[in-house]
């Protein structure tokens, strides 16, 4: 993600600068600072419009699973119809169509599952990101307001 490559560079920035003797605190130049604030700033929304595409996504993958899953029960009762009146064969029949349709319930459920799970994992992972990035703006603007404050 281009949001770390800019932290990392930022980071590097940090450990080279110049320290201050006994405060912890380092030198650095605040239009350098600005400048990473503004590349931050710029590679945000791509990762949102990348949180929205999981979204859009993860609806897709649901409304192709229940598509298939009607698929699978339009089949089924197909198939219930097509089977003769005989007792024995309609007991089969039954079968297997309650058969399809379990099956069908299941495998709607598992795509459903699994869309869900791939969804709140990319959400998670982008949720980590944007918390770093949000986390690494507030430290850039405190060590702002503490070099401002000591001019």
């Amino acid at each position: 993600m281009e949001v770390l490559k800019i932290l990392d560079e930022m980071e590097d920035k940090l450990e080279k600068s110049p320290r201050i003797p006994m405060t912890g605190k380092v030198v650095l130049e605040i239009d350098l600072l600005y400048g990473f604030i503004d590349k931050i700033r710029s590679v945000i929304p791509e990762e949102i419009r990348q949180a929205q595409w999981v979204s859009k996504e993860r609806e897709r993958m649901l409304d192709e699973a229940k598509k298939e899953a009607e698929g699978l029960l339009s089949e089924a009762q197909e198939k219930t119809l097509k089977i003769a009146d005989e007792s024995q064969i309609m007991k089969e029949a039954h079968a297997m169509a309650k058969a399809l349709v379990e099956e069908a319930q299941k495998k709607a459920e598992e795509i459903q599952r699994g869309a869900n799970e791939y969804a709140f994992e990319m959400l998670t992972g982008l949720e980590d990101v944007m918390t770093k990035n949000i986390n690494v703006i507030r430290k850039g603007k405190s060590e702002l307001r503490n070099i401002k404050d000591e001019q």
